[in-house]
């Protein structure tokens, strides 16, 4: 009798080791300069447990402690505006796009009410966005006013809204949740919404790739299933966030620091859902159009001769 107890637990102890799930791959991502509503679907596909059903479990580092990361997680991944990993690049990095999924600059420029137009603006602007000056600038000109714009840069949104409570800015370029609380509240007319991306290929031209998940070459060789397999999961975080009720996402409003205001978060997720792919995969016309783009600014941020191809995936690369 001991001996079939014994038998039947040893059977029932390997039963349970072969029925946990795989080990998963630990993968490091390092954001850089990234918004939160822009980094938004990568973090749903690890929330909604998607990565981990591919058998990858994100680690998020910052450019700060990237050195030290765990020795045992994936390095190399970097999640950023497309405009940094052309620069990037230009300065000697090596690293191709995995994933690209925001298709607008998710910002706009707006002006408080009844702004006389006898002045050049003075605007508000991120500190760390300057090339949001240089879009609305351009923006501005094609569309409304042809004098000079002063851009006022700003080190965040409390202050963003005390200087144009206080008329030292006129308007703002800027992005949420800031943008939907003064549009709520009637302190801000929007000129240019960039937030939709029809209204991007309107005013900045063609198709767009503002945020990617680039990897180095060295990751390329050596973990292609890996990358599809990240590629993947943020491919069914993008298709959940599509169709998703708001029942859905109000639970989420934490990634994106509104945990306590879920009415500002939907409404901006209302906004700021036609801007996301509907699968991330790297659209090349995007990409040519983004670079000529940055090449057309002023002191533009790359030449007319950069070679897209350092920037595509591999040959034979199938995506998500």
């Amino acid at each position: 009798m001991d001996r079939r107890r014994c038998c039947a637990s040893l059977v029932a102890l390997l039963a349970a080791q072969s029925a946990r799930p795989a080990a998963l791959d630990r993968v490091a991502v390092q954001c850089e300069a990234v918004t939160p509503w822009a980094a938004l679907p990568l973090r749903l596909a690890q929330r909604l447990g998607f990565t981990a059903q591919e058998r990858v479990e994100l680690r998020w580092v910052t450019s700060a402690d990237a050195e030290g990361s765990e020795s045992s997680a994936v390095p190399g991944l970097r999640v950023g505006p497309f405009d940094r990993l052309v620069r990037w690049v230009l300065a000697g990095g090596d690293a191709r796009i995995v994933a690209g999924w925001v298709r607008s600059p998710q910002f706009a420029v707006g002006l408080a009410p009844a702004t006389p137009d006898s002045q050049p603006w003075r605007l508000g602007v991120p500190h760390d966005r300057q090339l949001w000056a240089s879009l609305a600038g351009m923006v501005l000109q094609r569309g409304w006013s042809r004098k000079a714009v002063l851009w006022q840069p700003l080190a965040d949104a409390a202050e963003a809204e005390a200087a144009l409570a206080s008329g030292s800015v006129q308007g703002l370029a800027w992005g949420d949740p800031l943008l939907t609380r003064l549009e709520r509240a009637g302190r801000l007319h929007v000129l240019a919404d960039l937030r939709h991306p029809l209204q991007g290929q309107r005013w900045l031209g063609g198709p767009l790739l503002c945020t990617v998940l680039a990897a180095p070459s060295a990751l390329w060789d050596a973990q292609a299933a890996l990358l599809q397999r990240v590629a993947r999961a943020l491919r069914r975080a993008l298709a959940w966030l599509q169709e998703a009720s708001a029942m859905d996402l109000a639970p989420h409003a934490d990634l994106a620091g509104l945990a306590h205001d879920r009415v500002t978060f939907l409404q901006v997720l209302e906004r700021l859902r036609p801007s996301y792919s509907l699968t991330g995969s790297v659209d090349a016309q995007a990409v040519h159009q983004s670079l000529r783009l940055l090449a057309s600014l002023p002191g533009g941020v790359v030449d007319q001769g950069f070679d897209p191809q350092r920037l595509l995936p591999p040959r034979g690369w199938a995506g998500a």
